[in-house]
């Protein structure tokens, strides 16, 4: 296949398994298995990263198009929270795949509101737009009353789940993949949560597009990019 071909392919990132525990001590939550990459942003909040690497394409002015994102999972969610409850607890899970680095202030607001719509602006991440982020999905689970046994470890059932992909063209060397996951609750009532793994597939076309347009599209990734 010569270059000027386009050519199809799935980008795929992966993130591994998490579990948490609370720690009286600390009044925060500690990662059980240490090794799975995943880093505290503080406030009982963990991240993954995991980058998919375009370089070889860039170097010969490749675009890619994808035409869809999805998630597949290894596993159900998993809490245990305390038999008697002052107030609803809920798991969070936000996946991102960006064109430009998110930073950690970025991250912490990604698990209230979403990276490139209007309501973003003035906060933290303010300076993206909806074609920054080739997927976003969210997920917030809760505890099923009528299902779980008070007190102990139970699946969690899905309460909302929003996407929020924008699916446009990137010209980037690399995208950066965000796995975002925590508890929400009373101090002291959320005692374990445990996540599956997941992956990210993105199928699309890898292809050249007018010089313009390209070179358009690399210098808004530049400048966001700088910006972090």
């Amino acid at each position: 296949m010569s270059k000027e071909e386009d050519m199809q392919r799935t980008l795929c990132a992966e993130f591994g398994p998490l579990a948490i525990q609370f720690n009286p001590l600390s009044g925060d939550f500690d990662i059980l298995a240490p090794g799975g990459g995943y880093t505290s942003l503080g406030s009982g909040a963990f991240v993954l990263q995991q980058d998919i690497d375009l370089s070889g394409y860039a170097m010969d002015k490749k675009t890619f198009y994808p035409y869809s994102s999805f998630e597949q999972r290894s596993g159900t969610t998993v809490g245990t929270f305390a038999a008697v409850l002052t107030t609803q607890p809920y798991i969070l899970e936000s996946t991102i795949v960006s064109s430009v680095p998110l930073n950690n202030a970025d991250l912490g607001v990604a698990l209230v509101y979403a990276p490139g719509f209007n309501q973003f602006s003035g906060l933290a991440g303010g300076r993206f737009n909806r074609s920054q982020i080739i997927h976003g999905e969210y997920k917030l689970y809760t505890v099923d009353s009528t299902m779980a046994v008070a007190g102990g470890s139970n699946t969690v059932k899905l309460l909302d789940r929003q996407v929020y992909s924008s699916l446009e063209p990137t010209a980037a060397d690399k995208l950066y993949c965000y796995r975002i996951l925590t508890i929400a609750s009373t101090t002291g009532e959320a005692f374990q949560g445990q996540w599956p793994s997941t992956r990210v597939l993105i199928p699309g076309t890898i292809s050249s597009e007018p010089k313009l347009e390209y070179m358009m599209r690399l210098k808004r990734s530049y400048e966001l990019a700088n910006q972090v």
